[in-house]
């Protein structure tokens, strides 16, 4: 979770990171997946209000479900979202929290003020230290306070950690410092969930370049920050190609062989066929490779995102969710041919209703009156009147 310092910018209402859905009887659904918002919050008062009349917009309703696959992001946005929820808890709303994947960093605050969390089976929770990106030049005392800032942003963490979890303080510390992740019957066991649902749909975790993707969503994390519990399940899913060798496979685990070396008799270094072959050979520079590529996969997200939030126009906020979260995410050139396609639907609904209206209301019947008498035109009056004026003649 981040705590971000940025210059203060005006953005464009309907940069939405979240969705919000009424449901059958009176019940609702707030959808977070993906990166909570560190660019749409910060720095305006447009977004968080936007937010605020989304759940107004739901008027009464007896259940809202909140559904979280999420790597974390902004702390305050995530705040923000929790003191709504905490509003709706007062009214007598029952708030749900559906964990479908991930829950970490900044996304367990928002968990944690639901009155009831259920994680699918195969859920992972994760709870650490909040940090900051600085873009600054920053002398002694601008380190202090953001020293200041980030403790009281823990200390605040914590709080509500306690709150929900009911376990000692300290131990909650030394979980957050240490960086600590949870199965989903770990994190009940321990008060972070109520409840597990054995039948959910299990989670698909995918390393990407080195990138930690949990159900298709980026999680922002790298797959070398998981535990060893998420590496052995992705390796058992075999989902991505450095899953996807003989070495991983069960009836497979025989070490390498030595070949021998025909020049001097000694033997040779083990031939390397398989990723993890490499891993044990050389760990340190796959340790590099994958993290190169996870930053690179992590930046390439942020800048689609980025790009797509700057084109996003006022009602092209469906159009931009389903380009970023979608099914079939699309980069700002898809996106673009996507909102000019909306666009000239629009239009021609827009057109073809217009059309209707005016049919209906029989204006196409009345027929323009003749002017009573046309004006004399003489072009050559109006020249001999021009050369009058010209040499002031009257």
């Amino acid at each position: 979770m981040t705590a971000k310092k940025q210059t203060k910018t005006a953005r464009r209402a309907g940069n939405h990171f979240w969705q919000v859905k009424n449901l059958a009887g009176n019940d609702a659904e707030l959808i977070l997946y993906g990166t909570i918002s560190d660019t749409s919050w910060w720095g305006d008062e447009i977004t968080p209000q936007q937010f605020i009349d989304d759940i107004k917009s739901l008027g009464s309703i007896d259940t809202l479900t909140v559904r979280i696959n999420s790597g974390g992001g902004d702390v305050f946005a995530a705040q923000a979202i929790g003191a709504q929820i905490d509003s709706l808890n007062k009214a007598g709303t029952e708030t749900v929290c559906r964990i479908d994947g991930l829950c970490a960093s900044a996304a367990t605050i928002i968990a944690s003020h639901c009155s009831k969390v259920v994680a699918n089976g195969d859920a992972l929770y994760m709870i650490h230290l909040p940090s900051v990106y600085l873009f600054d030049a920053c002398d002694e005392n601008d380190l202090q306070a953001y020293m200041n800032e980030l403790k009281a942003v823990k200390d605040s963490i914590l709080q509500l950690y306690v709150k929900k979890t009911g376990q000692d303080l300290d131990v909650l510390t030394n979980w957050m410092e240490e960086t600590s992740w949870f199965t989903a019957d770990e994190a009940k066991d321990n008060g972070f969930i109520d409840e597990v649902d054995e039948d959910a749909e299990p989670a698909l975790i995918e390393n990407r370049a080195g990138a930690l993707f949990v159900n298709s969503v980026n999680t922002g994390l790298c797959m070398n920050e998981a535990p060893d519990y998420v590496k052995s399940a992705l390796r058992k899913q075999r989902r991505f190609s450095n899953t996807k060798t003989p070495a991983d496979a069960p009836e497979n685990k025989e070490e390498p062989k030595m070949a021998e070396n025909k020049t001097t008799g000694a033997p040779a270094a083990p031939a390397i066929t398989t990723v993890d072959a490499l891993r044990t050979a050389y760990p340190d520079l796959v340790n590099q490779i994958e993290n190169a590529a996870a930053q690179n996969a992590t930046t390439a997200e942020r800048a689609r995102i980025k790009d797509i939030e700057d084109m996003t126009a006022p009602g092209d906020e469906q159009t931009a969710y389903d380009a970023k979260f979608g099914d079939k995410p699309q980069d700002a050139a898809a996106y673009a041919i996507a909102c000019m396609k909306a666009q000239k639907a629009a239009g021609a609904k827009h057109m073809a209703d217009a059309e209707d209206d005016a049919a209906k209301s029989g204006v196409n019947g009345v027929k323009q009156a003749e002017p009573a008498s046309k004006p004399k035109d003489s072009g050559e009056d109006s020249a001999i009147a021009c050369i009058r004026r010209a040499n002031n003649v009257k």
